[in-house]
C-alpha cells in the first residue's frame, strides 16, 4: 500500500497551503508542527490508525513522506512548484480575509473575534490553538496605528499595504471599523439591512449593503472573486481596476459620505463608482455625512 494514501496526501497539501508561514524563520517550527498534526489527524480519521490502536508503521511512513517533500534543497521539485502557488493563494486569501472581517463587523448581529485572530492566524487545531496569544505585540501594533493615523493616515495605509504579511493591516481594519461601530451604535444594533445592487463590468465582484437607522446610514463595500480581477500582488484599487463598476444608491440615501477606514470624503448621485470608493484601501465602510442632501432615484 502506498503511504500516504491519496486522501491523506490531498489532506496534507490542503493543510500546507492553509498554514504556510510568511517568514522563513518560522519554517523549522512549522515542519515539526505539521508532522505532529498529521499523526493526530490520521489517528482521528480512524482509517489506517487510531488513538486506541495506532499503526506506527503507517504513521512513520507518512511522517517520512512529509519530511521528504518539505526538505529545503535545490533538488526538491515539490517546493519549487508549491511555494509560488502558495504565495498566490496567500495574497488572495489576505484580501478575502479583509472582506470577511468587514462584513462580520457590519452585518446584523454581534461580531465575534477569537483571541489571536486580530492578525493573520495560521494556527492548526490542537495543540496550536492552545498557544498563548502575544497580546504585547498586538498592543504595540495598535499603539503605532493610533499614532500614525493622527499624523498621516494616507502614509499609514500605504505602509500597511506594502507590509501586509505581518497582519497589521487586518488589525487596522478591525480597529477603525469597531471604532465607527461604537460611535454609531444604533445603526449596527437596530438598523435595517438593505442589500445594494452593483452594476457595470465587474458588478458581480462586489458585495454591497447598507445599514439604516432613522436618518443615519452606513454602507459597506467588500470585493470578492479577486483572482479574476487583479494579478497576484496587486490590489483592487482605483478606477483603472473597477472601470465602470458602480453601486446603485437606494432612494433617500445621503449624497455625502465619509469612508471611516481611510477618512476620505465622497459624493454620490444615483450611483457611486466602486473605483472611487476603493481608491486607497481594499474594503470600505462609508458613513453618512450631514443631513442636507439625499439621493432621489425615482
Amino acid at each position: 500500500m502506498a503511504v500516504p494514501d491519496r486522501n491523506d496526501e490531498y489532506f496534507l497539501y490542503q493543510t500546507l497551503i492553509g498554514a504556510w508561514p510568511f517568514s522563513d524563520a518560522d519554517y523549522p517550527d512549522f515542519v515539526q508542527r505539521i508532522k505532529a498534526y498529521i499523526v493526530k489527524a490520521v489517528r482521528e480519521a480512524k482509517v489506517h490508525t487510531a488513538w486506541l490502536k495506532p499503526d506506527t508503521e503507517y504513521e512513520d511512513a507518512y511522517v517520512s513522506f512529509v519530511e521528504r517533500i518539505l526538505v529545503r534543497s535545490q533538488a526538491n521539485a515539490f517546493l519549487k512548484d508549491f511555494i509560488p502557488f502558495c504565495r498566490r493563494v496567500s495574497h488572495y486569501g489576505m484580501l478575502n480575509s479583509l472582506s470577511q472581517t468587514l462584513i462580520k463587523i457590519t452585518s446584523p448581529g454581534v461580531p465575534d473575534f477569537y483571541q489571536g485572530t486580530e492578525l493573520w492566524d495560521l494556527s492548526l487545531v490542537d495543540p496550536d490553538n492552545r498557544r498563548p496569544v502575544d497580546f504585547d505585540k498586538r498592543r504595540a501594533m495598535l499603539a503605532g496605528i493610533r499614532e500614525e493615523e493622527e499624523s498621516n493616515i494616507d502614509r499609514l495605509i500605504r505602509d500597511l499595504l506594502s507590509t501586509r504579511e505581518d497582519g497589521k493591516i487586518k488589525l487596522f481594519l478591525i480597529y477603525r471599523a469597531l471604532k465607527a461601530r461604537n460611535a454609531s451604535r444604533e445603526i449596527f444594533r437596530e438598523g435595517a439591512y438593505l442589500p445594494l445592487e452593483a452594476g457595470g463590468k465587474f458588478g458581480r465582484h462586489v458585495i454591497a449593503f447598507a445599514r439604516k437607522y432613522g436618518q443615519q446610514w452606513a454602507m459597506v463595500i467588500a470585493p470578492r472573486f479577486l483572482s479574476r480581477l487583479v494579478q497576484e500582488g496587486d490590489f483592487p484599487l482605483g478606477r483603472q481596476v473597477w472601470q465602470d463598476t458602480e453601486v446603485v444608491m437606494p432612494d433617500g440615501a445621503p449624497a455625502a459620505w465619509r469612508n471611516v477606514i481611510t477618512s476620505e470624503d465622497l459624493s454620490a448621485g444615483k450611483a457611486l463608482s466602486v473605483g472611487d470608493i476603493l481608491r486607497s484601501f481594499p474594503v470600505a465602510l462609508l458613513m453618512s455625512e450631514g443631513k442636507e442632501a439625499y439621493v432621489q432615484t425615482d
